[in-house]
């Protein structure tokens, strides 16, 4: 995901920015977390002088019951503030989860087609999920872990020196040696955990095409290729997760033996000077307890090392879709243009290239005024331009600042949010949910059922639904699977009509609907339009039977405006829009001829 050359401070620092953003709204959790976690470590550490003392009590024949007593309190002392530190530390990692998916699934809804276009499904649906996971284990466990080690090897370390400087020195240095080694695999860790959370993405990306394509898949007897293709992603994905495994399987041996060696030397240096009477028994004793406290905490290391590693990359890449530009200009403020009524549109001099082929102009010099409240229609051949414009006046891609007006204003300086609540777009493919036909419909929370029913009716739908067992709360399925291509078009309409937008955009929503069908939608869009204070329709289409009742049709090729009318006008002059309306008239002919 590219999202520019660079991202920031913020973006080469993405521990720090977590800290910033999300982590520090919980700093009371994390300091009291903190604060007993420090009476855990420091419970911890003290346990092993209270056993040297009572050991040297049981030498020297004195009574040992208060030492039993305090062992055991400290004991249970341990237990509840070990729990509450954990809660008051994970939970915060929960929190920071919620946020986190908040802030991503809002982005997603905010960035546009430019960026979508560029990117696969299943990388961000890894982004947004087990990317996410990861940082809530940074953020709990990793956080955890970070206080715990410093806090047990500061203590430990603190208790050690007390005792003997000498014996710490001999314990210290093979365990230092051993994490200096494990950092050379850890940097490893974080190049090879990124690589695992893109090649995740890839993996969720061919299992969703695969999904949906289903049909196509065992309509070719293709499955055979699907699963091969699959298997090189899986096989991809398991040679990372063996290296990362080996890395660890590496490090936490490592670590062990240190730990191992750093007791040989405490034997080794301390039992002399136990015999000796440098140091007592009793101190020896503490010295290995506290040793056998902090080996375990040191030994979590690689496991930590590796934690952080992983949750840094996925912070990588969770900020980079965070910081993925918007594409579309919002003007701030924007202008709000008062609703209630079709808006007027006027195109000046109107040329757009999509920013992925700049080279390639798909809109060439448009120039035509719109009237407010007119319904008009959209005709060329296919690449003609006539879906890009649409998008263009929906600011799904911005149009160059002063070729395209509403009502006088420029809509780059229009307040993006507001203007699109003003429209209802229908487009060329349409998508329906895995949810009923009401729902599709309103596409909101709390709808309002009597314009649902008012939005099919106007959308022809009614004797669809009626034969329906369920009817408007049949569930369509995938992407509408469950219905007709005419079917879905309509109900993708009916969300239209629906919304009662200002400018209604209809991308060539009647292909898949019979003749009478379409004379039907026709009718009430062009009763819809004809009210006063309608909204101002637009509508592309491949079939002219679908424009005859516009008031005005827009005749684009390649990108250009090269004729302009009413369709009666049209069909009587040369062009391609003549050409056309002639041959759809006899295939149509046609069609009747081999039916009677």
């Amino acid at each position: 995901m590219k999202t520019g050359e660079s991202r920031g401070a913020w973006g080469r620092r993405p521990i720090i920015r977590l800290l910033r953003t999300y982590s520090s709204r919980y700093l009371g959790w994390y300091a009291t977390g903190g604060l007993f976690l420090w009476v855990t470590n420091y419970l911890a550490v003290s346990i092993p002088g209270q056993i040297g003392h009572a050991i040297d009590a049981l030498r020297a024949g004195t009574p040992l019951g208060r030492y039993v007593v305090t062992i055991g309190l400290m004991g249970a002392a341990v237990i509840v503030v070990r729990t509450l530190s954990r809660i008051l530390i994970f939970n915060p990692g929960r929190n920071q989860e919620y946020l986190i998916r908040r802030d991503v699934f809002a982005k997603l809804m905010r960035l546009q087609p430019t960026f979508y276009a560029g990117q696969t499904r299943g990388d961000i649906v890894s982004r947004a999920s087990n990317d996410v996971t990861w940082v809530r284990t940074l953020v709990g466990f990793g956080g955890l872990q970070v206080l715990n080690v410093t806090m047990a090897v500061t203590l430990a370390g603190w208790k050690m020196v007390s005792l003997s400087p000498q014996l710490t020195l001999a314990a210290l240095i093979p365990i230092l040696i051993g994490i200096g080694a494990v950092q050379f695999g850890i940097r490893r860790v974080f190049v090879l955990g990124k690589r695992s959370q893109e090649q995740l993405g890839e993996i969720s990306e061919h299992v969703l095409g695969t999904l949906q394509g289903m049909a196509a898949i065992q309509g070719f007897v293709a499955e055979e290729a699907f699963v091969s293709r699959f298997e090189d992603r899986n096989r991809a994905w398991l040679k990372t997760g063996i290296q990362l495994a080996l890395i660890r399987a590496v490090a936490l041996p490592l670590l062990v033996l240190s730990g191992g060696v750093a007791m040989f030397m405490l034997l080794a240096v301390g039992g002399p000077m136990a015999i000796e009477g440098t140091i007592s028994v009793g101190e020896l004793v503490a010295f290995a307890a506290l040793l056998t406290v902090l080996l375990p905490t040191l030994r979590s290391m690689g496991w930590l090392l590796s934690v952080l590693a992983r949750g840094r990359a996925s912070l990588e890449r969770i900020f980079e879709l965070l910081d993925a530009p918007e594409s579309v200009t919002t003007a701030a403020p924007g202008v709000v243009v008062e609703t209630g009524g079709g808006p007027s549109i006027s195109l000046k001099n109107l040329t757009f290239s999509y920013p992925d082929e700049p080279e390639r102009q798909v809109l060439d010099g448009l120039t035509i005024d719109l009237p407010a409240g007119s319904m008009v229609g959209l005709f060329g051949r296919t690449g003609s331009g006539k879906s890009t414009l649409l998008r263009v006046l929906a600011r799904l891609y911005d149009p160059p600042r002063g070729s395209v007006f509403i009502d006088g204003t420029d809509v780059l300086d229009l307040d993006l949010a507001a203007w699109r609540r003003r429209m209802a777009v229908v487009p060329q493919r349409p998508f329906l949910f895995s949810d009923t036909i009401a729902s599709n419909v309103a596409l909101e929370r709390d709808a309002d059922q009597r314009r649902i029913e008012q939005a099919v009716a106007a959308a022809a739908l009614v004797s669809d639904i009626e034969a329906l067992q369920y009817g408007m709360d049949t569930i369509v399925g995938e992407r509408g699977i469950m219905l007709s291509g005419g079917q879905r078009q309509r109900v993708a309409l009916a969300r239209g009509l629906y919304r009662r937008g200002d400018l209604l955009i209809l991308d060539d929503v009647l292909s898949a609907v019979d003749h009478a069908t379409e004379a039907g939608l026709v009718d009430s869009l062009t009763d819809l339009s004809g009210i006063d204070g309608g909204p101002t329709v637009l509508i592309a289409s491949h079939r002219l039977s679908a424009l005859r009742r516009t008031d005005l049709v827009l005749v684009l090729d390649r990108g250009r405006l090269i004729d302009t009318g009413h369709h009666d006008e049209l069909v009587k002059r040369p062009g391609i829009y003549r050409e056309t309306w002639l041959a759809q008239r006899a295939g149509t002919a046609s069609t009747h001829e081999a039916a009677s």
